[in-house]
């Protein structure tokens, strides 16, 4: 399960792209809700100022009767703030910024050969945009 998390987590956060935005630390810091993707899942990750990513697992096809646990990560920004590295004790990925401003980011990243995009939106508080 935690393994699925985290790709959930890098699908939320990748893709390759020519003309990617960039992003740094500053900029990226606070909690960000994914929108919902086809299957459900809304994850919802904060990324805090000592470099760590907080994933919040959210699913609204399958929402849980209690919060499932955080998975914990450490994330690194490229020098040239196209790239979030994510490493966990399970796996390591990385994301590439394909846009980014104040209030909304996309990411994107490759998984088996597709192309995978997510759309975030910052927020004050850890909860889903199963809602919305």
């Amino acid at each position: 399960m935690k393994k699925l998390l985290f790709v959930s987590l890098a699908v939320a956060l990748s893709s390759a792209s020519a003309f990617a935005a960039s992003v740094d630390k500053d900029q990226l810091v606070g909690i960000w809700a994914m929108k919902p993707l086809n299957n459900g899942i809304a994850n919802v990750v904060e990324f805090t100022a000592d470099g760590k990513s907080n994933l919040h697992p959210f699913n609204c096809e399958e929402p849980s009767p209690s919060q499932p646990e955080v998975e914990v990560s450490d994330y690194r920004i490229s020098d040239d703030g196209k790239t979030i590295q994510i490493t966990s004790p399970y796996q390591s990925f990385d994301l590439q910024v394909l846009s980014f401003a104040p209030a909304a980011m996309q990411l994107g990243m490759e998984i088996e050969g597709h192309q995978l995009q997510f759309s975030y939106l910052k927020r004050d508080k850890i909860e889903s945009l199963c809602a919305q």
